[in-house]
């Protein structure tokens, strides 16, 4: 079975919480990350949270999502690539949403997956 392409892009415009900041842009993210990839996301987690002793769960969610957008996101707006690479961003909340969006793309993707297998069982049968 031929995999779909594993890229998918998608638009924002968000309104930040914090700022009023309106942040728009087209992003293109991988969809489902490889070995290689998960590898990446833990050594980004571990080198954002190396200097916190005692991490809160709002840190520890905070490098989550942000490790992972480092090795998901492939093309973004300036504004981003700025905020995620020196995290010197107000609005956390854009992050958020450009993580779901992500993770709807995931899901989008895996579904396709297993439309393509399950028409393959039925063609082969």
């Amino acid at each position: 079975m031929d995999l779909p392409k594993n890229q998918k892009s998608f638009e924002i415009s968000h309104i930040g919480e914090v700022t009023g900041k309106k942040y728009e842009g087209t992003f293109t993210v991988k969809c489902v990350l490889n070995l290689a990839d998960k590898r990446k996301v833990e050594i980004e987690r571990s080198s954002i949270s190396a200097d916190l002793n005692n991490p809160t769960e709002n840190l520890s969610a905070i490098a989550s999502v942000v490790s992972n957008l480092r090795v998901r996101v492939v093309e973004s707006p300036d504004w981003f690539k700025q905020s995620i690479s020196n995290l010197d961003i107000l609005d956390e909340d854009v992050l958020i949403e450009v993580f779901s969006k992500c993770l709807s793309k995931s899901d989008e993707w895996l579904a396709e997956v297993k439309k393509r297998s399950v028409g393959e069982t039925a063609v082969g049968n």
